[in-house]
């Protein structure tokens, strides 16, 4: 190749709209949000990661997981939850041991997860790409691109991006490692790569590793993928698919033998049908919560199902059925499903946007039919601009009003729980978020680390024998300040487990941090690896034992929150960060 052909190949990759279309993706997920601060607008389950991180990063956790297997109470709660999660929390141990259990190490985490996310949905487009050669006689071309541009920047202007980008949550590296499996498994089949096949199972059974339901979606793709190859006649490329397959089995027996029973199929199939018990929700919410998932993604979906007969679209529209029954299911029977557990149907999700809005960028280039993009935008701005609160408070007078009350428990938590509908929400309860597609407020937390570290470096320093007083009467509320998730940030920045401390038999007696509602002070005990008892109520015994045993008592109060249960004593503050303040027993 002369020079002239060199300089001709790489002026073609400079003007490439793909290169440029998934950089401006890239660059735009990554920091349309940046705003944010780690724990800010956040699931009320990432401070119990950060905490557990530090387990991870202080202790041999897999090696607990493994010798007390046994003895963990399986099901949705507690140590077998964590276990389900398990590489994401190891993934946050290795910085946290790196960087200590320091507020750099938030923030490293913090980026480190908006990376993730921001490749997922890079990797989203070039997964339609390769799903596009798959399907087409010809190549993608400008408007393509352009379409799925315009696709992956209304997912990113979503309030359910929102929630996931850069937050510690399980979901940012499950759904990487989801997009990237998907990639290099279209890629191993293009190329008839057996290497590459088997590093596509690889990242299988890693799926499985960051969060098991994950395993789904994923397998509901390779399913698909093989029916879509037997249609299309590539027969020879179907080795390479059961060779993926057969690879990440091969891992997940070995896995499930050294665990052995916290992921065998039983164990699995139980953990599912029980989850609803502990998590209960009405169909609604649970069906609406779905659609928040897709942000403004169904716009561009929508106008993809007047293409309906393309095949990329068809396996995109099953691909999103089938990965959602099982969610759907458990909605309707009463499981609280949430925005960010619906992860998933982006990548589905995302080709039927991308193909609407190439379809109405072609109507426009080609047929001059500008009406599409109008309605488009219309929806768009639409979604955007109604306040939830206001279209919910709405929907629930007129359904008061003309619904029957026994269709008032399938409607509202409220009814569900206690039997009758909660009042209505007044003026200065409404929800500052503008848009109809936005999260509930309380899967939209804030949780002040840097009060957190003053306070957890007060109470561990020097380690000594403490409790700490807090009242638990706000956890269920979905409160700003969520109590108990911020005892988890006390402990966090506290002081360094034990070498031999034990991850799982820390749980005989009951006195980890997080478990459950606050309890008793008369049921903790302090421990060399929990110093500071956590505990939500005092009675006039406690504080002669505590006197007695000549350890300290620290009340810690959260402005608008009630006072804990507690006799009349003479208080002294010790440190005051609002919203926070500590006590101590005035001498």
């Amino acid at each position: 190749m002369d020079s002239a052909d060199k300089i001709g190949k790489f002026s073609e990759w400079q003007v490439s709209p793909a290169v440029w279309v998934l950089s401006v993706v890239f660059i735009f997920a990554l920091l349309f949000h940046s705003d944010l601060k780690p724990l800010e607008e956040t699931h009320w389950d990432e401070p119990i990661y950060v905490g557990l991180s530090k387990w991870a990063a202080e202790t041999d956790m897999l090696s607990s997981f493994h010798e007390h297997a046994n003895i963990i109470k399986l099901g949705p709660t507690g140590e077998h939850w964590n276990f389900t999660r398990i590489g994401h929390i190891l993934l946050l141990g290795i910085i946290t041991k790196l960087a200590g259990s320091t507020e750099a190490a938030l923030s490293i985490m913090q980026w480190l997860y908006r990376v993730f996310m921001a490749l997922g949905l890079t990797l989203c487009v070039v997964l339609s790409s390769q799903l596009a050669k798959l399907f087409r006689a010809t190549k993608p071309d400008s408007i393509w691109w352009i379409g799925y541009l315009i696709a992956a920047l209304t997912y990113v202007a979503s309030d359910s991006y929102r929630g996931l980008q850069g937050h510690m949550l399980s979901e940012p590296p499950a759904f990487l490692a989801l997009t990237l499996f998907a990639v290099i498994l279209l890629k191993a089949l293009e190329l008839r790569s057996l290497a590459i096949s088997i590093f596509s199972g690889i990242l299988l059974f890693l799926i499985f590793f960051m969060r098991i339901d994950t395993i789904l979606p994923a397998a509901v793709f390779m399913t698909l993928l093989l029916a879509a190859l037997v249609m299309l006649r590539k027969f020879d490329a179907i080795p390479y698919i059961i060779t993926a397959g057969l690879v990440s089995l091969a891992f997940y027996v070995v896995y499930a033998w050294w665990f052995s029973p916290l992921v065998s199929p039983r164990t699995l199939a139980n953990f599912s049908s029980a989850v609803k018990e502990i998590f209960p929700g009405v169909p609604l919410r649970s069906l609406f919560a779905i659609v928040i998932a897709g942000g403004l993604l169904w716009v561009g979906a929508c106008a993809a199902a007047l293409k309906w007969r393309e095949p990329q679209i068809q396996f995109a529209s099953v691909w999103l059925g089938v990965s959602l029954l099982p969610m759907v299911i458990d909605g309707l029977n009463g499981r609280s499903v949430e925005v960010r557990m619906a992860f998933f149907i982006v990548l589905p999700l995302l080709i039927l946007s991308g193909e609407g809005w190439s379809w109405i960028l072609c109507n426009i280039n080609k047929q001059r039919k500008p009406a599409p993009l109008i309605v488009a935008i219309g929806f768009i701005i639409i979604l955007m601009s109604v306040p939830y609160w206001s279209v919910r408070k709405e929907i629930r007078n007129l359904t008061l009003d003309y619904f029957p009350q026994e269709t008032h428990k399938h409607l509202f938590l409220s009814a569900a729980r206690f039997g009758s509908v909660s009042p209505p929400l007044q003026d200065d309860e409404r929800d500052p978020k503008i848009g109809l597609l936005v999260r509930p407020r309380n899967e939209r937390l804030t949780l002040e680390y840097s009060k957190a570290r003053k306070i957890g470096d007060f109470l561990y320093t020097p380690k000594r024998p403490a409790y700490l007083l807090m009242s638990g009467a706000n956890i269920a509320s979905g409160s700003t300040h969520s109590n108990e998730r911020f005892l988890n940030l006390l402990r966090y920045f506290g002081s360094k487990y034990p070498e031999n401390a034990d991850f799982v038999l820390r749980e005989f007696p009951n006195n980890s941090v997080g478990k459950s509602s606050l309890e008793p002070c008369r049921t903790r005990v302090p421990s060399d690896e929990e110093p500071v008892a956590f505990c939500s109520s005092l009675v006039s015994s406690d504080i002669e034992m505590l006197r007695e045993k000549n350890i300290p008592l620290y009340i810690l109060h959260v402005d608008g929150n009630l006072f804990p249960d507690m006799p009349q004593l003479k208080l002294e503050v010790l440190l005051s960060s609002p919203p926070y303040t500590l006590y101590g027993i005035a001498r």
